[in-house]
C-alpha cells in the first residue's frame, strides 16, 4: 500500500527501499520494504498458516473446503474447470476471499515469525526499525495526517511486487481496539466501483472497468476486487516431472530443481507438486502470456505502474483514529499479503 503510507513502509526512514511504485502526487516514490510483509501456507478451510508452504497445492489440512470465487472473479489458469484436476489453484486464498486463516493482519516481515530469510520471497533487509519475524501489529503506528470525511470518499493506492494474481480488500479497525482479523473483518469497506484506475509514475490515471465480487466472500456480502494488472509469468509446466530433463516439453525450469524433502529444492528433475495431477512445479498456467487482457497494453506482472481505488467512507462509523488494513489473497500461491496504515475518520 502506498497512499496512505503504512506502517510497513517505516524502513524508508532509513533510505532501505525495495519497493517500485507510482504516487498519485507524481514524486519520487519510496516504500521501504512494504512489499515483504506477508503471510504464507494459508490455505482455505485451515484454523492456521504453516509460514513455509508458500506453493503446495493442495488441502493441506484436510479439511474439505471448497472454493467459492469459480467464476469470473478468477485470475490465473482461468482456462481450467473449476474442481479438475488442473484446477490446481483451487485451495489458494483468493478462490474463496477472506476465508484463509492469516498469520497476522498486518504480515510478518518476510513472510514468517522466525528470524531468517526464507523462501517464496522471504527476504527482509533488517533495519532499527523492524527485523525478519517481525509482526505487522509490532509496528509503532505513524500518524499521516490523513483525514477521511465520514460518510464521504477517500482515494487509496497500491503497488504489486510479487504478482501471484488474486485479489485484494481494504478494512479498518477502530486504534483503541486490538488489531485482529476479526476487528478487520468487522469493518469492510466498499469501493466505489465506477473509480478504479491505473496510476502511472508521474500521477496521471487511466480509469478502467474492474471486476469486483460480493459472494462467496468473508466477511459475507463484502466486496474485494480483483487484481487489476494481470500476471504474465506463470508459464505451461504441467507435466508430471520425476523424469524430466532439460528437453522435456514443459519440464521444470532449471532452477526449480527438486523437491528435497524439508520443503527446499536441490538440482535435478522435479517431482510433482502433492495432489496435483497434471503438475510438476505449481506453474501449470497461461505459458507466459497474460493471464487476462491488460487494462492498459503493457502493464502486466509486477510493472512500476500502481492501482488507484477510491473508498466510501461508511457513515455509521463514530469519529476517531483507525488503522486501515490491506488484505491481498493471493490464486497463484497459498499467501496473503497485507499492510497496516494509520487514518484519522472525521465530520
Amino acid at each position: 500500500m502506498v497512499q496512505p503510507r503504512s506502517r510497513n513502509s517505516i524502513d524508508y526512514l532509513v533510505n532501505v527501499n525495495t519497493q517500485w511504485c507510482a504516487n498519485v502526487t507524481g514524486d519520487a516514490c519510496h516504500n521501504g520494504q512494504a512489499s515483504f510483509w506477508y503471510s504464507q501456507g494459508c490455505f482455505i478451510g485451515c484454523e492456521t498458516c504453516d509460514h513455509v508452504s508458500g506453493r503446495r497445492q493442495t488441502d493441506l489440512c484436510g479439511a474439505g473446503f471448497k472454493a467459492t470465487n469459480n467464476a469470473e472473479g478468477r485470475s490465473v489458469n482461468i482456462a481450467a474447470t473449476p474442481f479438475a484436476d488442473n484446477d490446481i489453484y483451487r485451495h489458494n486464498p483468493w478462490r474463496a476471499p477472506g476465508a484463509a486463516p492469516i498469520a497476522n493482519p498486518c504480515g510478518y516481515a518476510g513472510g514468517t515469525p522466525w528470524g531468517q530469510n526464507g523462501p517464496e520471497a522471504g527476504d527482509y533487509e533488517n533495519t532499527t526499525y523492524a527485523h525478519h519475524g517481525m509482526k505487522g501489529t509490532d509496528l509503532p503506528p505513524m500518524p499521516t495526517g490523513t483525514v477521511w470525511k465520514i460518510g464521504g470518499e477517500a482515494t487509496v493506492s497500491w503497488n504489486v511486487r510479487n504478482n501471484h494474481g488474486g485479489g485484494y480488500q481494504y478494512r479498518l479497525c477502530p486504534a483503541s481496539e486490538p488489531l485482529t482479523e476479526e476487528c478487520f473483518q468487522k469493518y469492510p469497506l466498499e469501493f466505489n466501483q465506477d473509480k478504479q484506475a491505473i496510476l502511472f509514475a508521474n500521477g496521471s490515471t487511466f480509469s478502467i472497468k474492474g471486476t469486483f465480487i460480493n459472494t462467496g466472500t468473508l466477511p459475507v456480502g463484502s466486496t474485494w476486487s480483483r487484481l487489476p494488472i494481470p500476471e504474465s509469468g506463470l508459464g505451461p509446466r504441467c507435466l508430471p516431472g520425476p523424469n524430466d530433463t532439460n528437453a522435456t516439453k514443459n519440464g521444470c525450469m532449471h532452477w526449480e530443481g527438486r523437491d528435497d524433502g524439508h520443503n527446499g529444492h536441490v538440482p535435478g528433475p522435479c517431482v510433482p507438486c502433492p495432489e496435483t495431477p497434471g503438475s510438476d512445479c505449481s506453474r501449470c498456467d497461461n505459458n507466459n502470456v497474460p493471464s487476462f487482457k491488460p487494462y492498459v497494453p503493457g502493464v502486466q506482472s509486477a510493472p512500476v505502474e500502481g492501482v488507484l481505488d477510491v473508498l466510501k467512507v461508511p457513515a455509521t462509523l463514530p469519529a476517531g483514529d483507525y488503522v486501515l488494513g490491506w488484505r491481498y489473497d493471493c490464486e497463484a500461491t497459498a499467501q496473503v499479503w497485507q499492510n497496516c496504515a494509520d487514518i484519522t475518520l472525521g465530520a
